[in-house]
């Protein structure tokens, strides 16, 4: 019997290129009205919570022994803010305490439980911490300390930034970005130093390794304590921050299977404020592919 030999036309080919295409892209399922309501909930919550960094005016650079601050440039720091004193006080670094106290006649009150005080200590035992917030009238501050700087920064709850912040843009949520991932944890949390939007070197501790596949590629994440996770890619600096954004997991206590949301990625603190010490994503989380999806860089209008 005499067989008719297949012809492979054009269009076939151009079918089943595009039909293999398809094949290859990731199917996206529909989001649940329960994912929705969360996400509208973590939206809200996000933008609350970044009612303080709006509220930052400063971040100034302290030095070992006494360092006074206030309206008046006869100050070591100045700060511009209407009805200040002259002097609010002065901070001074001793060790690894900062001591402030107050000018005469001048009220200072500790922020947390409103109570008056005319001296204040923090005292300082890792490479990152925050003192406490102390305040006078609407001019709020606090000591915090990076790697082996200290720094004073300054907080106006008259800040015309936060009046105006509506929020920021961001990309269409997508199933196809909450992906499934194998946690391998250290066996001690490993010490990094990372790079920070101040442009000096920051402490961080690792706890372990997430595994994953996105877009059909294999990809690993080193993971913060606290499930905390710093990731760069190719948005970066074209429509998401050049520094990179960050995003939680819920880690379990062993190994397992842990769920990364990109929808979730936003953005640091530095974006909405010069005054925060922002870490940068480690060499190892800076991914290869463009992640299109979380928040953007723009603003809302």
């Amino acid at each position: 019997m005499h067989h008719t030999p297949f012809k492979f036309s054009k269009l076939s080919f151009l079918f089943f290129f595009f039909i293999s295409i398809y094949a290859c892209q990731q199917k996206e399922v529909p989001l649940s009205e329960e994912y929705l309501k969360a996400d509208s909930e973590f939206r809200a919550r996000l933008n609350k919570g970044r009612d303080h960094y709006l509220k930052l005016v400063g971040l100034h650079q302290l030095n070992f022994g006494v360092n006074l601050f206030g309206g008046s440039d006869a100050n070591n720091i100045q700060l511009v803010s209407d009805g200040l004193p002259a002097t609010i006080g002065a901070i001074e670094l001793e060790g690894n305490k900062a001591i402030f106290t107050a000018s005469d006649s001048t009220e200072i009150r500790l922020l947390e439980s409103d109570s008056l005080i005319a001296i204040w200590t923090d005292e300082f035992l890792e490479s990152s911490e925050n003192g406490a917030m102390l305040k006078h009238k609407h001019l709020e501050w606090q000591v915090i300390k990076r790697v082996d700087d200290y720094f004073l920064r300054v907080k106006d709850q008259n800040s015309e930034s936060a009046k105006l912040f509506k929020g920021f843009e961001a990309y269409p949520l997508q199933s196809s970005y909450v992906v499934e991932a194998d946690f391998r944890p250290f066996d001690q949390a490993q010490t990094e130093e990372v790079n920070t939007q101040l442009g000096t070197n920051q402490q961080m501790d690792f706890v372990g390794i997430l595994s994953f596949q996105l877009a059909g590629e294999d990809f690993e994440l080193s993971v913060g304590t606290g499930g905390f996770l710093i990731v760069g890619d190719r948005t970066n600096d074209e429509t998401t921050y050049g520094g990179g954004r960050y995003v939680y997991v819920d880690l379990p206590e062993t190994s397992g299977k842990v769920t990364i949301d990109f929808n979730r990625l936003y953005n640091p603190p530095c974006v909405y404020s010069e005054f925060t010490t922002c870490p940068l994503p480690p060499a190892q989380n800076v991914l290869p592919i463009e992640i299109l999806a979380g928040e953007k860089y723009e603003q809302l209008k």
